[in-house]
């Protein structure tokens, strides 16, 4: 499924336009094929029927529906006007073409009471261009068609949401149907929007959505490419090497889970990397990988010497993870940079890599390419000089930016964690709640490093990788609890879960 930004259906329509179908006709057909979905999806002859019109496009679209719904049988129908008569162009056209049925501005006493009463209520206050807050007295319709027991019908997006970051009023309407007109939009995907939008359906208007070569970002149920058959004269070393470099004293966990997250996934060899005074931690967890302990301070964390054993691991590794649980102490920031400097392999950066990645931002344009970074939004917000909450309002947009401008792959996590290279964006909708939780990052970046070894272009690793987390999230929820499951958990069932995707 391809996702389309507000941006890039006001240039289908503008393309289209320019090729001769008017605007007025657009909507003419959005309108007649909302209603004729609304009718079909909801019975909708002998029922009550509040019909909420905004003064823009979307309004217009509402009266063409209102129209086609009296057409089409249905009598008890009124419309309520939200903010006056319409002021868009072709909205005023559709509005001289309604038929002789009550119409009542928003602040009337009877447009409350139409909407209390309605069985149907058809929400065409907003489109894809609405941005911020509604004014009160759209509010208060907004609260009332919350209030209501009518089942509720939001005509491309439900009022109150914004289209490409997902946003919502504090009053956004809660439909039970969404008809996305042309196609999908970011906010019928991402969160919080999606909860709003109820069951979501595309309703065609003879568009071509491939006029424009503008990006659109995927949404699909399968992003995992069919893994590599092994054949039987194969041995460790054809699928892989990782060099995982992560954990302290303080963090063993960190090392574990990541070394891990890359055995599961199905690299040949793996290699944990991590400061000495962790061993008996991490050793006593781990069965697969080979130990590589590291000198480190008396805290536990990596010191200056660690460097002279990693050089040759890292020359002959295929990828490398750096990151997880290591701390930010001088020490420990002196062989990051020096790992850096030294590293022509692609690399997986999570976790305090990235804290200590945003002292020189700089440096992924001299490993471009080869770089994937999975920061949550604290520190993707750290990286970019923002606060999470700046991050987590335009996730999509800045993902994008931050990977093109560097020449990287980010995975920026959380719900519907995305990833993107820059010119590909995915969207991920698989995981749940109980994913929150410390040792879950750690999980995804040792997965993703282990598609990359075994040759998996960065970023179908990422994705790839990202998908399977959530999944094994889902399989670890339904069998242990949201509240009971640990990354651990999903690490014991994403064997399984490969089953599924094997050549």
């Amino acid at each position: 499924m391809k996702i389309y930004t507000s941006e890039r259906m006001k240039r289908i329509e503008a393309a289209a336009n320019e090729k001769g179908y008017a605007y007025v006709d657009m909507m003419e057909h959005a309108g007649i094929a909302c209603a004729d979905a609304i009718y079909k999806k909801l019975s909708c002859e002998g029922k009550k029927i509040a019909v909420v019109c905004g003064k823009g496009k979307n309004g217009g679209d509402g009266f063409v529906i209102t129209r086609r719904l009296k057409e089409l049988g249905c009598e008890i129908i009124s419309v309520i006007l939200v903010g006056g008569i319409p002021s868009a162009e072709d909205s005023v056209t559709m509005f001289s073409r309604m038929p002789s049925i009550p119409v009542f501005v928003g602040e009337q006493p009877e447009a409350k009471s139409r909407i209390e009463g309605a069985e149907i209520i058809v929400d065409a206050v907003f489109g894809f261009g609405f941005k911020g807050e509604p004014d009160e007295a759209t509010d208060q319709i907004f609260r009332a068609i919350n209030a209501s027991d009518a089942k509720v019908v939001s005509i491309d997006l439900p009022s109150g949401a914004e289209c490409d970051t997902a946003k919502v009023c504090e009053d956004c309407i809660k439909a039970d149907l969404t008809l996305a007109i042309s196609c999908r939009k970011p906010a019928h995907v991402l969160n919080p929007a999606r909860k709003y939008c109820g069951k979501v359906i595309t309703v065609d208007i003879g568009l071509d959505n491939e006029a424009v070569a503008e990006e659109f970002f995927t949404f699909t149920d399968k992003p995992v490419p069919v893994l590599p058959k092994r054949e039987e004269n194969t041995h460790k070393g054809d699928f892989g090497k990782v060099l995982s470099i992560c954990g302290s004293m303080k963090y063993p966990g960190a090392a574990v889970l990541a070394a891990t997250g890359a055995v599961k996934i199905g690299a040949g060899l793996v290699f944990a990397a991590f400061p000495e005074k962790a061993y008996p931690a991490v050793a006593s967890k781990l069965t697969e990988p080979v130990m590589l302990p590291l000198p480190c301070c008396e805290d536990g964390f990596l010191a200056r010497g660690a460097l002279e054993k990693l050089l040759p691991e890292i020359e002959k590794a295929d990828t490398v993870l750096v990151g997880c649980g290591l701390g930010q102490t001088l020490g420990t920031a002196s062989v990051f940079e020096e790992i850096l400097a030294a590293c022509k392999k692609q690399i997986v950066i999570d976790a305090d890599g990235i804290n200590l990645l945003s002292a020189n931002i700089n440096i992924p344009k001299a490993l471009k390419g080869q770089m994937v970074i999975t920061p949550h939004p604290g520190e993707m917000a750290r990286l970019v000089g923002l606060t999470a909450q700046q991050v987590n309002s335009n996730r999509l947009a800045l993902t994008k930016a931050v990977a093109r401008e560097y020449g990287i792959i980010v995975v920026l996590k959380g719900a519907n964690t995305v990833v993107s290279d820059g010119e590909r964006t995915y969207v991920n909708r698989t995981g749940n709640p109980g994913m929150a939780r410390g040792g879950s990052g750690d999980l995804l970046a040792g997965m993703t490093a282990g598609l990359m070894a075994q040759g998996f272009e960065p970023f179908e690793a990422a994705v790839a990788a990202v998908y399977l987390h959530g999944k094994a999230g889902d399989e670890a929820a339904n069998r242990f609890s949201v509240h009971g499951m640990t990354p651990s958990d999903m690490a014991a069932v994403l064997p399984e879960l490969l089953s599924d995707y094997e050549h």
